[in-house]
């Protein structure tokens, strides 16, 4: 009987140690793409959250701007009421317990708004109603009672539902028809003529997950030596009294820190009007709720990584 012989050479497979250093080789490569793509998608998401932020900011910042822009006051020894920010209380304050808003301003005002009558404003075109009658949008008149408020609530139903709410800035705008028929103009507090008004049926969402919003006044007034000064008035809810103050108005007898018809900054002039937001990411949101921090630097620390903080500069017309 014969018998094939095949060469010991030929039939020579992997050692041990060859598959070793493979599999070593190709767990690595694979580490490697896993991490690199973990990164990406963090990458991809915390620019997602940052371009979904500066574009609320932006809609808010712009429509407040546009607002303050178009302002309208009388000053002369009336006893209207032409502007009131003001703030919450701090141990009141809004927000999930323990986690509320350092500075949650409300700021009302009366202005010339450009969107007013949905945009129709000055337009003369007849449209018919559901009545199958003619009506026009515009009718007459073009100052507007306006509103922004922050608030913690649903942003969909405007009730104070724990598990869906987050923090909303409102923009709430009355037509100068709706102004004049709810007898806003002409009132010594003007933020509750607009509250009893019920204007607050009327909130437009502007901006969700704002966690800070903050007014500061750039005033210029002539001192007691009759020297032209410019200074910085904040609306914050601690007032500390460097500065800030929990409420600003101007009245028709002049500028009124802290409702103060007296100051020193009585006879002066909103030269212009710096607003600040800070906006936290969705995911910050979520974390802020579940429940509270181990200490306060750790909340600071949480809401510096998890926020975006937008600013911007408002030049008020002088009549």
């Amino acid at each position: 009987m014969k018998y094939s012989r095949i060469r010991k050479c030929c039939a020579k497979g992997f050692t041990l140690a060859e598959l070793m250093v493979a599999m070593s080789i190709t767990l690595v490569l694979v580490l490697l793409t896993l991490l690199i793509t973990g990164t990406a998608i963090d990458t991809w998401k915390a620019a997602r959250t940052e371009i979904r932020a500066a574009g609320q900011a932006k809609v808010m910042l712009n429509a407040l701007g546009r607002d303050l822009e178009s302002m309208v006051s009388r000053l002369g020894n009336n006893d209207s009421q032409w502007l009131i920010a003001t703030t919450t209380d701090s141990d009141q304050g809004i927000g999930p317990e323990k986690h509320k808003s350092p500075n949650a301003a409300r700021l009302t005002f009366f202005t010339s708004a450009s969107d007013r009558y949905n945009g129709n404003a000055g337009s003369r075109e007849r449209l018919s109603d559901s009545s199958g009658g003619n009506r026009n949008d515009d009718q007459g008149g073009d100052v507007s009672a306006v509103s922004y408020q922050l608030d913690f609530v649903d942003p969909v139903f405007g009730n104070p539902n724990e598990r869906f709410s987050t923090f909303v800035l409102y923009r709430n705008l009355l037509d100068p028809k709706e102004t004049y028929d709810r007898s806003i103009m002409g009132r010594q507090n003007l933020e509750t003529a607009f509250d009893e008004s019920g204007a607050n049926e009327l909130a437009d969402l502007m901006c969700e997950n704002v966690y800070e919003f903050t007014v500061t006044f750039v005033v210029a007034y002539r001192d007691s030596a009759e020297q032209d000064r410019t200074t910085k008035i904040t609306v914050m809810t601690k007032d500390s009294g460097l500065g800030t103050v929990k409420n600003f108005a101007i009245n028709g007898t002049g500028l009124a820190p802290n409702l103060n018809t007296r100051s020193e900054f009585v006879g002066g002039r909103i030269t212009s009007v710096e607003l600040a937001i800070t906006v936290l990411s969705d995911e910050g949101i979520a974390i802020l709720k579940r429940g509270p921090f181990q200490s306060e630097i750790a909340s600071t620390r949480f809401i510096e990584q998890n926020s975006f903080r937008y600013t911007r500069s408002v030049t008020i017309p002088q009549g």
